[in-house]
């Protein structure tokens, strides 16, 4: 089964583009619904059960060389999840904290590919 991944997000630079994308969640979890109305409202569409990709693609090889993963995001319009900031000084912004993951991940990627000798 192949999965579609609708992008939501990108920012370029003349090497690299980051992109957020979603799809549906494969496995939601909703075992925090004790009244069912989180799974009727995601049933019905009013809600939007989504996992999140972040990466880091180089763009002349079309390698992806960073991501990170945030799966059973809900929400009733997905691009509200880029502007998630969360309860300033308790807890982040998971679209910031994802950003940060993949660019970290694509920097080690790309260090340890500077370390890789060229010649035998």
């Amino acid at each position: 089964m192949q999965t579609y991944w609708q992008t939501m997000w990108t920012f370029r630079t003349a090497q690299f583009l980051v992109e957020w994308a979603i799809t549906d969640e494969p496995d939601p979890d909703l075992s925090f619904d004790e009244t069912g109305e989180t799974l009727e409202k995601c049933q019905s569409g009013e809600w939007q059960c989504f996992l999140s990709r972040m990466r880091v693609v180089h763009t002349p090889t079309g390698q992806t060389i960073g991501e990170d993963f945030l799966g059973n995001s809900i929400y009733a319009d997905p691009a509200e999840f880029r502007g998630h900031i969360g309860n300033r000084g308790r807890y982040g912004s998971y679209f910031r904290d994802m950003v940060s993951a993949a660019i970290d991940e694509a920097r080690g990627t790309v260090q340890r590919m500077q370390s890789i000798p060229l010649h035998a």
